[in-house]
């Protein structure tokens, strides 16, 4: 009776598989004065075997949906003006002790490889998610154990997802997510053309801030080898437009850079809150790195860090859809 029940039969309730756990010990033992004991032993034994297979009595047997969507990470964050030191990210909003991360021990100005979260059920067309913690640890407390997306991954998507700082409405520290989208449903034609207009036979700069919403933080510009260009997006000012066309562009949106392929230096450079830059001829940057770039490809650039711990910039290729 109990081989027909792991056979594949179909799962009766909780009540029903327990008369039959019971009835089946039963029938073992017809001594009244053994009963007791026996039934006790053995339906102990039984249900452990029972939780082994039966879906009912099993929880953690959780199966998770497929793979979804092409998914990295910057960890770009500081708490109370210093860097956040290693995360990990789990598919899971609470992994237990034999979960193991998607991405592990990731470093304060790091950026991950792509991942592929799992869905939360076992099922076509379900959203995935990525929750942060400090590496190591699976309870966390706030701003940790979070998602960092906003309404969960589809398969098709593609993306960059920094975790920077943020001055919470409390004004006790906290965190925020900035995201470059690069292929799927999220990104609308409109801007995806837009990109390929401007790249051209070149390569091409996705740029962002992702230190933005801290209030305390200056203005800040993109230098490439030595100058601050004007993004070809960025169509924000007024007034005098062609004079506006040849000054640096903030990077507190996505701004898109053309560039020829070989290598480059990027740096930082700031001005006081509020002061803009008509030019950054004169400024030294704060930080510097080399980039090499290949015609036909893209790569996010991402500011980040803050006065207290210095401000830096990062790149990275973005991988073809």
């Amino acid at each position: 009776m109990l081989a027909s029940l792991r056979s594949g039969a179909r799962p009766r309730s909780l009540a029903a598989t327990f008369t039959l756990v019971v009835a089946i010990v039963a029938c073992k033992d017809k001594d009244p004065s053994h009963l007791s004991r026996s039934v006790g032993d053995s339906l102990t034994s039984a249900i452990k075997t029972l939780g082994d297979t039966s879906p009912i009595l099993n929880h953690s047997g959780h199966k998770y949906g497929p793979p979804t969507g092409k998914i990295r990470v910057a960890n770009l964050l500081d708490i109370d003006g210093k860097p956040s030191g290693p995360l990990d990210l789990y598919d899971m909003r609470k992994p237990d002790s034999s979960s193991v991360p998607l991405i592990k021990s990731l470093e304060y100005g790091k950026i991950s490889d792509y991942v592929s979260p799992r869905a939360g059920d076992p099922c076509d067309g379900c959203s995935s998610n990525l929750y942060y913690f400090p590496a190591g640890v699976k309870q966390a407390t706030r701003p940790f154990g979070g998602n960092i997306d906003n309404g969960g991954f589809d398969s098709t998507d593609q993306m960059t997802i920094a975790i920077g700082p943020w001055e919470g409405f409390s004004g006790t520290a906290s965190a925020t997510f900035v995201t470059i989208v690069e292929a799927g449903k999220k990104i609308d034609k409109v801007h995806a053309d837009s990109e390929t207009a401007i790249q051209g036979a070149g390569a091409l700069l996705i740029v962002r801030g992702a230190n933005v919403r801290v209030d305390s933080m200056p203005e800040q510009y993109l230098m490439i080898d030595g100058s601050c260009p004007h993004a070809a997006n960025d169509f924000n000012g007024s007034g005098d437009m062609a004079a506006f066309a040849k000054q640096p562009s903030s990077v507190s949106n996505t701004l898109l850079f053309p560039i020829a392929a070989g290598t480059h230096t990027l740096g930082v450079v700031t001005s006081p809150m509020g002061q803009g830059l008509s030019t950054c001829a004169g400024h030294t940057p704060k930080a510097t790195t080399s980039l090499s770039v290949q015609a036909g490809k893209r790569y996010v650039v991402w500011v980040y860090g803050q006065p207290s711990d210095g401000v830096k910039v990062m790149a990275a290729p973005v991988a073809a859809p």
